[in-house]
């Protein structure tokens, strides 16, 4: 996969978090581990590894402080065994406390570039000192042989209010061989995209980036070699109360800069070469265009897809003026996408690229949380789009795709109203056999045993985005109480 990617992992449309995870060394094929394997190698043991971000999980009675459930890879997939991170645990920095939120975004990659997957990992709730509340932090945790995460250090925290953190995405934007990290803060209601410069083991404070506008959105963020050049470029995606962007910047020698923008937006946004032409491509999830005046550009594609929720994909090119001439729009009412679009079915409002198939392009993942499945409303799907040497739509404008949910053959489980099945989607290879596998959330599963549990949530993997092999990993099956929202967050390209 030539894809130059290193990203971030999404929290809830609330607070806007962005996209994140499959592991890559900085300056590498980012999709790719150090170690050769698809997607975040935290051991080195040659298989891809999960990891749950539970920023609503309690510690020691501490509510919400949040902490990390990682599901190490192996022959049979993930979460053969597992991990509790906190910041209570040995070498991580911070202590637990109240709505710290620790792993509300978790971003991968080899950032000390020894081989082993790191994490970057952000609490948009964390409290610097005795008085200012929610500044906000960002830390780095790093991968060992024995898979624990013993060495971390805090590379980024906001000012007070700033609720730095809230989304995250790792790449060497600035081509200088080390890894940086945008940051995303939400300043309560003004949001704000900065950077944070490598090399990480030093301070360095946050630059400025963008404003992204009134209503405290923190941006959706993605990193991807959009013009095929080699080197790594940054998307940016929000929408205020007034307008609505995205944005692609590119290092010019002293600074990051725009050199692209459009009206449209997503929800959710991946970076993925769906074509295989060796330029990363941009999904925008659930695409919508803010502005009233912005509206009739068409950069969401055509309004009569608009019912249910579309994807607009913007194809890269060598040339950055020509990024997303080249685009297609996908809805549940494109001929061989799976399903049939209804309104409110958020189709794309969680996207995850990879490659499913072995072919050397990525393929497309999107979550569908609102999807009624019979009588069950919101019980929620996620469906495949397979990609070809024209993108995800052939040259007639049909798609490839299979969507999975709770009542699918081999799929564990029964959909339920409200479980949300596709709240969070990822692709990695966990059972090591070269093609990539699909791990989908569903933060609200048994949320009606919630007294009994004190958890809900799961999180479900399809083995190459099949049926075939699923199993359910749920709080309860590793006995984890306080879990809330399991699934909510996956580290995710």
């Amino acid at each position: 996969m030539r894809s130059k990617r290193l990203s971030a992992v999404l929290l809830g449309a609330a607070t806007v978090l962005a996209s994140t995870g499959l592991a890559t060394t900085v300056g590498a094929s980012p999709a790719v581990a150090a170690t050769g394997v698809q997607g975040p190698d935290f051991n080195g043991d040659g298989y891809a590894d999960a990891v749950v971000g539970v920023y609503r999980g309690d510690i020691d009675g501490k509510k919400s402080a949040g902490y990390l459930h990682v599901l190490y890879g192996g022959p049979g997939g993930a979460g053969t065994t597992t991990a509790t991170v906190s910041q209570d645990s040995p070498g991580v920095p911070g202590t637990s406390e109240d709505n710290d939120r620790f792993g509300s975004t978790v971003a991968t990659a080899d950032i000390d570039g020894d081989g082993l997957t790191d994490v970057v990992v952000g609490a948009p709730g964390e409290d610097v000192g005795d008085t200012a509340k929610d500044h906000g932090s960002v830390v780095v945790l790093y991968g060992s042989a024995g898979g624990r995460f013993e060495r971390g250090r805090t590379i980024a925290q906001g000012p007070a209010g700033g609720g730095a953190g809230a989304s995250l995405a790792v790449g060497d934007f600035t081509r200088d061989g080390a890894a940086d990290v945008a940051v995303g803060l939400t300043h309560g209601e003004f949001g704000e995209v900065t950077l944070r410069p490598g090399p990480l083991t030093t301070d360095k404070p946050l630059t400025h980036l963008l404003d992204t506008g009134f209503g405290g959105t923190s941006g959706r963020l993605a990193a991807g070699d959009f013009d095929g050049d080699g080197t790594t470029e940054l998307a940016v995606s929000s929408y205020s109360n007034d307008y609505s962007r995205t944005t692609l910047w590119r290092w010019t020698g002293s600074a990051l800069q725009e050199y692209w923008r459009s009206p449209a937006t997503g929800y959710d946004i991946a970076a993925g070469d769906f074509d295989g032409d060796g330029a990363d491509d941009l999904a925008l999830g659930h695409c919508l265009i803010t502005a009233e005046a912005d509206r009739p550009t068409g950069a969401c594609g055509p309004d009569e897809l608009a019912k249910g929720g579309k994807i607009r994909v913007l194809y890269g090119a060598s040339s950055p003026e020509a990024f997303g001439t080249r685009n297609h729009t996908l809805s549940q009412d494109t001929p061989g996408v799976a399903g049939a679009a209804e309104e409110a079915d958020n189709f794309g409002i969680r996207l995850a690229a990879g490659d499913l198939t072995g072919d050397g392009r990525d393929d497309l993942v999107a979550g569908t949380p609102a999807e009624a499945i019979g009588t069950a409303d919101r019980a929620g799907s996620a469906t495949v789009l397979t990609s070809g040497p024209n993108g995800l739509l052939d040259t007639s404008g049909t798609a490839s795709s299979a969507a999975w949910h709770q009542g699918s053959s081999g799929v564990p489980g029964t959909p339920e109203v409200n479980d949300e099945f596709g709240s969070a989607v990822a692709v990695a290879d966990y059972d090591g056999d070269g093609d990539g596998d699909v791990t989908v959330g569903a933060y609200n599963e048994n949320s009606t045993e919630y007294e009994q549990t004190l958890s809900t949530g799961g999180v479900w993997t399809l083995p190459n985005g099949t049926g075939t092999g699923s199993k359910a990993l749920t709080p309860r099956l590793f006995g984890l109480r306080g879990a809330l929202y399991y699934g909510h967050v996956l580290g995710r390209d």
